[in-house]
C-alpha cells in the first residue's frame, strides 16, 4: 500500500457502518504493516532483510531517537522511500521535566526540530513521551508530579500541547503527533483520561502491548486481544476518529526459558496467527512488530512454527 492510501487512513472520519464493514475483515488484511529491526537505525538494510525474511513490504519504518537528536532529516529519507513508507519516530524527551517545555527552556531546541521538518517533504509520525503512562518510566505524569522527568497531569498537558502548537505555528504541519501509551491499565499505571491533551492536539492514538508469557511471579499468557482491549477502549473513547496504531507489539517464544520459564502449552505461533486473524479493533490501521531479542526473544523467527505462522496470516 502506498503512502498516500495510508494517510487517508490516518484522517478519515469512520461511520460507524464503515467501521462494522472493516472489523468483518481479518486484522492483517485490513492494516499496514511496519517494524522495528534491531539495529537498523544503524543499518537500514535491516529492515529489507526482515522484509525478505517475512516475505511481506513494510508500510512503515519504526525506530528511536532521544533529547538533542534533530529530526527528520537524512535517516528518515532514506527509510521513506521516495514517499512510498511511512516513518514513525519514538522521541525520548530526555531530561526535562514538563515544565522545561512549557516555560520556553527547550525553544532553541524546537527550532531546530521544525526547521528539520520544514525542510522534509513528507509527513512523519512522532510519539513523544512514550509509554507515558508506565510506572517504570522516569517521566510518568502523577497526581503530585513526583517523578524525576515528570511533572503533574496538568503540566504534561500543558507540555504536549506546547509542543504541538510549536511546530503547527510555525508552519511543520507535517508532523503528526501519536499519543502513546503502553496497554497496561494496572494501579501503578496513569489512566490516560487523565493526561490526555485533547483531540486538537492528537493525530493518531498508539499503543504498545506485548505478550510476555507465563511467570511465575507476574506474568500470565495473554492473547493479542486481551492485551490490547482495556486501553483500546479507553484511548477510542478519548477521541472519536483518530486511527489506532499498533506502535510496538510481539509474543515471547513460549517454548524456550528467556526469562520467563518454558510453557509447553502456550504456542507464539497460534498467538500470532490469532492476533493477525482478529476481527475485533475496526480503528486499528497499522501494526508495528518489535523485531529484537531484548527482556523475552521478541522476534519472529523465535521458532520455525512462529515465522512460518507470521507469512501465512498476513
Amino acid at each position: 500500500m502506498l503512502l498516500p492510501s495510508l494517510l487517508a487512513l490516518s484522517t478519515a472520519s469512520p461511520t460507524a457502518a464503515a467501521e462494522e464493514r472493516v472489523a468483518k475483515r481479518a486484522l492483517a488484511h485490513r492494516v499496514e504493516l511496519g517494524a522495528w529491526v534491531e539495529g537498523m537505525t544503524a543499518e537500514p538494510s535491516r529492515l529489507v532483510d526482515f522484509e525478505q525474511l517475512v516475505r511481506h513490504r513494510t508500510g512503515i519504518a519504526s525506530y528511536y531517537w532521544g533529547y538533542g537528536d534533530v529530526f527528520p532529516g537524512e535517516t528518515e529519507l532514506a527509510f521513506a522511500d521516495g514517499g512510498r513508507r511511512e516513518v514513525l519516530l519514538s522521541w525520548d524527551m530526555g531530561p526535562t521535566r514538563f515544565t522545561d517545555w512549557t516555560d520556553g527552556s527547550e525553544d532553541a531546541y524546537l527550532d531546530q526540530l521544525v526547521e528539520a521538518a520544514l525542510a522534509y517533504p513528507y509527513d512523519v509520525h512522532v510519539r513523544p513521551w512514550p509509554e507515558m503512562n508506565g510506572d517504570w518510566v522516569s517521566f510518568q505524569p502523577t497526581r503530585t508530579g513526583d517523578r524525576v522527568h515528570g511533572g503533574t497531569y496538568r503540566e504534561f498537558k500543558l507540555a504536549w500541547r506546547y509542543v504541538v502548537r510549536y511546530f503547527r505555528d510555525r508552519g511543520a504541519d507535517n508532523v503528526k503527533w501519536v499519543f502513546n501509551p503502553t496497554v497496561d491499565v494496572y494501579a501503578e499505571t496513569t489512566t490516560v483520561a487523565d493526561i490526555w491533551p485533547g483531540r486538537r492536539y492528537v493525530d493518531v492514538l498508539g499503543l504498545d502491548g506485548f505478550n510476555w508469557g507465563r511467570d511465575s511471579s507476574w506474568g500470565r499468557w495473554k492473547s493479542f486481544e486481551r492485551i490490547m482491549a482495556p486501553q483500546y477502549r479507553r484511548l477510542t473513547a478519548l477521541h472519536p476518529t483518530a486511527p489506532v496504531w499498533v506502535c510496538e507489539v510481539a509474543s515471547k517464544e513460549p517454548k524456550v526459558d528467556d526469562g520467563a520459564p518454558v510453557d509447553r502449552d502456550s504456542s507464539k505461533a497460534r498467538w500470532i496467527k490469532q492476533a493477525l486473524s482478529t476481527t475485533r479493533f475496526p480503528r486499528m490501521t497499522a501494526l508495528i512488530w518489535f523485531q529484537e531479542e531484548r527482556e523475552r526473544d521478541w522476534r519472529v523467527e523465535s521458532s520455525r512454527a512462529s515465522l512460518r505462522a507470521f507469512r501465512r496470516h498476513l
